[in-house]
Protein backbone atom coordinates (compact mmCIF):
# COMPACT_ATOMS: atom_id res chain seq x y z
CA UNK A 1 0.00 0.00 0.00
CA UNK A 2 1.82 3.21 -0.76
CA UNK A 3 2.03 6.10 1.89
CA UNK A 4 -0.64 8.25 3.07
CA UNK A 5 -0.33 11.65 1.43
CA UNK A 6 0.69 14.35 3.37
CA UNK A 7 2.48 11.92 5.77
CA UNK A 8 4.74 13.24 8.49
CA UNK A 9 7.58 11.36 8.66
CA UNK A 10 11.08 11.07 10.21
CA UNK A 11 12.23 13.92 7.49
CA UNK A 12 9.61 16.51 7.89
CA UNK A 13 10.64 16.01 11.79
CA UNK A 14 14.23 16.78 10.63
CA UNK A 15 13.47 19.62 8.89
CA UNK A 16 11.06 21.25 11.78
CA UNK A 17 13.84 20.99 14.20
CA UNK A 18 15.98 22.23 11.59
CA UNK A 19 13.99 25.43 10.92
CA UNK A 20 13.35 25.76 14.75
CA UNK A 21 16.77 26.14 15.01
CA UNK A 22 17.32 28.84 12.81
CA UNK A 23 14.63 30.77 13.05
CA UNK A 24 15.85 31.16 17.04
CA UNK A 25 19.26 31.90 15.80
CA UNK A 26 18.03 34.14 13.21
CA UNK A 27 15.61 36.10 15.95
CA UNK A 28 18.73 36.54 18.34
CA UNK A 29 21.16 37.90 15.75
CA UNK A 30 18.60 39.87 13.96
CA UNK A 31 18.29 41.40 17.19
CA UNK A 32 21.93 42.04 17.87
CA UNK A 33 22.74 43.53 14.90
CA UNK A 34 20.14 46.20 14.93
CA UNK A 35 21.75 47.15 18.74
CA UNK A 36 25.28 46.91 17.31
CA UNK A 37 24.05 49.02 14.18
CA UNK A 38 25.06 47.09 11.93
CA UNK A 39 23.07 46.40 8.55
CA UNK A 40 23.23 43.40 6.97
CA UNK A 41 26.09 40.48 6.99
CA UNK A 42 29.36 40.67 4.63
CA UNK A 43 29.60 37.74 2.34
CA UNK A 44 33.09 36.37 2.03
CA UNK A 45 34.79 33.87 -0.32
CA UNK A 46 36.68 30.90 1.37
CA UNK A 47 40.18 31.78 2.78
CA UNK A 48 39.02 35.43 3.61
CA UNK A 49 41.78 36.89 5.70
CA UNK A 50 40.21 39.31 8.57
CA UNK A 51 42.54 42.64 8.41
CA UNK A 52 43.21 45.40 10.59
CA UNK A 53 43.40 48.93 9.26
CA UNK A 54 45.17 52.39 9.78
CA UNK A 55 45.30 55.10 7.63
CA UNK A 56 47.76 57.75 7.83
CA UNK A 57 48.55 60.81 5.96
CA UNK A 58 47.61 64.20 5.53
CA UNK A 59 46.61 67.04 2.81
CA UNK A 60 49.54 68.49 1.13
CA UNK A 61 49.30 72.56 1.48
CA UNK A 62 52.45 73.72 0.50
CA UNK A 63 54.85 74.26 -2.20
CA UNK A 64 57.78 72.87 -3.06
CA UNK A 65 60.15 72.47 -5.63
CA UNK A 66 57.64 69.48 -7.62
CA UNK A 67 54.74 72.29 -7.40
CA UNK A 68 52.22 73.44 -5.10
CA UNK A 69 48.62 72.55 -3.47
CA UNK A 70 46.05 73.50 -1.54
CA UNK A 71 45.99 77.14 -0.10
CA UNK A 72 49.83 77.03 -0.91
CA UNK A 73 48.48 76.62 -5.00
CA UNK A 74 50.69 78.61 -7.51
CA UNK A 75 48.79 78.82 -10.74
CA UNK A 76 50.09 76.91 -13.29
CA UNK A 77 52.07 74.54 -11.08
CA UNK A 78 52.35 71.25 -11.21
CA UNK A 79 49.74 69.84 -8.44
CA UNK A 80 51.51 68.29 -5.62
CA UNK A 81 50.64 64.75 -4.22
CA UNK A 82 48.74 64.17 -1.02
CA UNK A 83 49.88 60.86 0.00
CA UNK A 84 47.84 58.29 2.34
CA UNK A 85 48.80 54.75 3.28
CA UNK A 86 46.84 51.81 4.50
CA UNK A 87 48.48 49.73 7.21
CA UNK A 88 46.87 46.24 7.63
CA UNK A 89 47.61 43.49 10.13
CA UNK A 90 46.12 40.07 9.08
CA UNK A 91 44.97 38.99 12.13
CA UNK A 92 43.88 35.47 10.77
CA UNK A 93 41.06 33.61 8.61
CA UNK A 94 37.61 33.38 8.37
CA UNK A 95 37.04 29.43 9.60
CA UNK A 96 34.17 27.52 9.13
CA UNK A 97 33.54 26.13 12.74
CA UNK A 98 31.56 22.64 12.54
CA UNK A 99 29.82 21.36 15.72
CA UNK A 100 27.56 18.47 16.50
CA UNK A 101 25.35 16.41 18.98
CA UNK A 102 23.64 13.27 19.15
CA UNK A 103 20.56 12.54 21.06
CA UNK A 104 19.96 9.08 21.61
CA UNK A 105 16.28 7.18 21.23
CA UNK A 106 16.37 6.44 24.74
CA UNK A 107 17.23 9.92 25.79
CA UNK A 108 13.91 10.68 23.84
CA UNK A 109 11.75 8.07 24.96
CA UNK A 110 12.44 8.59 28.53
CA UNK A 111 12.45 12.38 28.26
CA UNK A 112 10.26 13.53 25.34
CA UNK A 113 11.47 15.30 21.71
CA UNK A 114 11.39 18.09 23.62
CA UNK A 115 13.33 17.91 26.55
CA UNK A 116 15.91 15.80 24.58
CA UNK A 117 16.11 17.46 21.30
CA UNK A 118 14.74 21.20 21.30
CA UNK A 119 15.69 21.90 24.41
CA UNK A 120 19.59 20.72 24.14
CA UNK A 121 19.62 22.34 20.42
CA UNK A 122 18.50 25.86 22.24
CA UNK A 123 21.68 25.27 24.41
CA UNK A 124 23.69 24.38 21.68
CA UNK A 125 22.95 27.25 20.34
CA UNK A 126 23.42 29.77 23.40
CA UNK A 127 26.81 28.27 23.03
CA UNK A 128 27.44 28.92 19.62
CA UNK A 129 26.40 32.25 20.27
CA UNK A 130 28.72 32.93 22.88
CA UNK A 131 31.90 31.61 21.22
CA UNK A 132 30.55 34.10 18.36
CA UNK A 133 30.72 36.68 21.15
CA UNK A 134 34.60 35.35 22.93
CA UNK A 135 36.13 35.36 19.39
CA UNK A 136 34.56 39.20 19.57
CA UNK A 137 36.02 40.21 22.53
CA UNK A 138 39.67 39.04 21.31
CA UNK A 139 39.22 41.91 18.48
CA UNK A 140 38.18 44.56 20.79
CA UNK A 141 40.87 43.77 23.11
CA UNK A 142 43.67 45.07 20.25
CA UNK A 143 42.09 48.44 20.65
CA UNK A 144 44.79 50.94 20.92
CA UNK A 145 42.74 53.97 22.35
CA UNK A 146 43.00 54.68 25.77
CA UNK A 147 41.25 56.54 28.48
CA UNK A 148 41.07 56.75 32.48
CA UNK A 149 38.20 57.80 34.65
CA UNK A 150 37.44 57.60 38.76
CA UNK A 151 34.39 55.70 38.55
CA UNK A 152 32.14 54.47 35.68
CA UNK A 153 30.48 57.77 34.91
CA UNK A 154 33.83 59.43 34.34
CA UNK A 155 35.23 56.61 32.43
CA UNK A 156 32.65 56.41 29.86
CA UNK A 157 32.81 60.04 29.75
CA UNK A 158 36.44 60.48 29.25
CA UNK A 159 36.25 57.12 26.68
CA UNK A 160 33.86 58.68 24.36
CA UNK A 161 35.69 61.64 23.98
CA UNK A 162 38.98 60.58 22.98
CA UNK A 163 37.04 58.35 20.53
CA UNK A 164 35.32 61.08 19.29
CA UNK A 165 38.94 63.18 18.62
CA UNK A 166 40.31 60.43 17.30
CA UNK A 167 37.36 60.38 14.58
CA UNK A 168 37.17 64.14 14.17
CA UNK A 169 41.17 63.64 13.37
CA UNK A 170 40.79 61.15 11.04
CA UNK A 171 37.72 63.29 9.40
CA UNK A 172 35.51 60.04 9.96
CA UNK A 173 32.71 61.57 12.01
CA UNK A 174 30.58 62.96 9.24
CA UNK A 175 29.09 59.26 8.58
CA UNK A 176 26.32 58.49 10.74
CA UNK A 177 27.09 56.18 13.61
CA UNK A 178 26.37 55.52 17.25
CA UNK A 179 29.04 54.55 19.92
CA UNK A 180 28.70 50.91 21.82
CA UNK A 181 29.75 50.67 25.12
CA UNK A 182 30.79 47.35 27.04
CA UNK A 183 30.95 47.02 30.73
CA UNK A 184 31.40 44.15 33.00
CA UNK A 185 28.47 43.96 35.49
CA UNK A 186 30.26 44.32 38.50
CA UNK A 187 31.02 47.81 37.81
CA UNK A 188 27.55 49.14 36.96
CA UNK A 189 25.92 46.89 39.69
CA UNK A 190 25.77 49.56 42.14
CA UNK A 191 24.35 52.57 39.84
CA UNK A 192 21.66 50.12 38.65
CA UNK A 193 20.72 49.16 42.31
CA UNK A 194 19.84 52.78 42.78
CA UNK A 195 18.18 53.96 39.21
CA UNK A 196 14.95 52.58 37.04
CA UNK A 197 15.99 51.54 33.63
CA UNK A 198 14.62 49.45 31.05
CA UNK A 199 16.71 46.65 29.57
CA UNK A 200 16.74 44.10 27.56
CA UNK A 201 18.95 40.51 26.80
CA UNK A 202 20.83 40.50 23.59
CA UNK A 203 22.86 37.27 22.66
CA UNK A 204 23.09 36.58 26.62
CA UNK A 205 24.05 40.10 26.98
CA UNK A 206 22.14 42.88 29.22
CA UNK A 207 21.62 45.74 26.82
CA UNK A 208 20.89 49.52 28.09
CA UNK A 209 19.67 51.84 25.47
CA UNK A 210 20.57 55.04 27.80
CA UNK A 211 22.31 55.48 31.04
CA UNK A 212 25.00 57.39 32.69
CA UNK A 213 25.10 59.64 29.86
CA UNK A 214 26.48 56.92 27.34
CA UNK A 215 24.16 55.47 24.81
CA UNK A 216 24.06 51.76 23.71
CA UNK A 217 25.59 50.22 26.63
CA UNK A 218 26.21 45.91 26.72
CA UNK A 219 26.52 44.14 30.21
CA UNK A 220 28.56 41.54 30.14
CA UNK A 221 31.24 39.43 31.63
CA UNK A 222 33.72 39.15 28.68
CA UNK A 223 35.17 42.89 29.66
CA UNK A 224 37.39 42.59 32.72
CA UNK A 225 36.28 44.39 35.85
CA UNK A 226 36.95 48.35 35.73
CA UNK A 227 38.25 47.70 31.74
CA UNK A 228 35.22 49.16 29.82
CA UNK A 229 35.37 49.42 26.00
CA UNK A 230 34.18 51.76 23.54
CA UNK A 231 34.46 51.39 19.70
CA UNK A 232 31.86 53.19 16.66
CA UNK A 233 29.29 51.43 14.89
CA UNK A 234 30.93 52.01 12.06
CA UNK A 235 33.94 49.72 12.98
CA UNK A 236 32.00 46.53 13.65
CA UNK A 237 31.53 44.09 10.86
CA UNK A 238 29.53 40.79 10.68
CA UNK A 239 31.24 38.32 8.06
CA UNK A 240 29.41 35.20 6.73
CA UNK A 241 31.22 32.85 4.42
CA UNK A 242 29.32 31.63 1.23
CA UNK A 243 27.96 27.92 1.67
CA UNK A 244 27.70 27.60 -1.72
CA UNK A 245 30.85 25.57 -2.39
CA UNK A 246 29.51 23.01 0.27
CA UNK A 247 26.46 21.99 -1.31
CA UNK A 248 28.72 21.78 -4.66
CA UNK A 249 30.80 19.25 -2.86
CA UNK A 250 27.59 17.26 -1.07
CA UNK A 251 27.33 19.35 2.33
CA UNK A 252 23.90 20.54 2.57
CA UNK A 253 23.10 22.46 5.20
CA UNK A 254 19.60 24.97 5.55
CA UNK A 255 21.17 28.22 5.87
CA UNK A 256 20.30 30.85 8.23
CA UNK A 257 19.02 34.89 6.93
CA UNK A 258 22.51 35.80 5.87
CA UNK A 259 23.93 32.81 5.58
CA UNK A 260 25.41 32.69 8.41
CA UNK A 261 25.06 29.41 9.81
CA UNK A 262 24.09 26.34 8.51
CA UNK A 263 21.97 23.37 10.03
CA UNK A 264 20.69 19.86 9.41
CA UNK A 265 19.19 17.60 11.47
CA UNK A 266 19.08 14.09 10.44
CA UNK A 267 18.29 10.41 12.02
CA UNK A 268 21.40 7.83 12.66
CA UNK A 269 19.70 4.71 12.34
CA UNK A 270 22.61 2.73 13.12
CA UNK A 271 23.30 4.52 16.61
CA UNK A 272 19.40 4.89 16.62
CA UNK A 273 19.63 8.56 17.31
CA UNK A 274 18.89 11.86 15.88
CA UNK A 275 21.92 14.12 15.40
CA UNK A 276 21.61 17.87 15.38
CA UNK A 277 24.64 19.41 13.23
CA UNK A 278 25.54 23.32 12.91
CA UNK A 279 28.25 24.80 10.91
CA UNK A 280 28.87 28.43 10.98
CA UNK A 281 31.59 30.98 10.16
CA UNK A 282 29.44 33.63 11.38
CA UNK A 283 32.41 36.35 12.40
CA UNK A 284 31.70 39.84 14.17
CA UNK A 285 34.86 41.64 13.54
CA UNK A 286 36.62 45.07 14.81
CA UNK A 287 38.13 46.65 11.98
CA UNK A 288 40.32 49.40 13.11
CA UNK A 289 42.10 49.27 16.02
CA UNK A 290 42.36 53.35 16.78
CA UNK A 291 38.24 53.21 16.96
CA UNK A 292 38.37 51.07 19.52
CA UNK A 293 38.97 52.71 23.02
CA UNK A 294 39.67 50.77 26.12
CA UNK A 295 38.79 52.29 29.35
CA UNK A 296 40.22 52.16 33.07
CA UNK A 297 38.58 53.15 36.50
CA UNK A 298 40.70 54.41 38.51
CA UNK A 299 39.38 56.03 41.93
CA UNK A 300 40.98 59.10 42.60
CA UNK A 301 42.29 59.29 39.05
Amino acid sequence: MAAPANLIDSAAINYGLTMEFIANFNQDTDNLMRLLGIVTPEHVGAGYTLTQHKVTGKLNDAKDDNGSSGSAYVEGDLVSLSKYTMAETPIGKVKMRPYRKVTSAQAIAEHGAVPAVVRTDQKMLADIRADILTQFFTFLDTGTGKATGKNLQACLAYMDAKLEDTLETNNDNGAAYSLVHFVNRADIADYLADATVTTQTAYGMTYIQSFLGAQNIFVTNKVAVKAPIVTASQNLHLYAPEFGELAQAGLSYTQSDGGLIGVNHNAVYDHVSVETNVLTGATLFAEVPDYIVKGTIAPGA
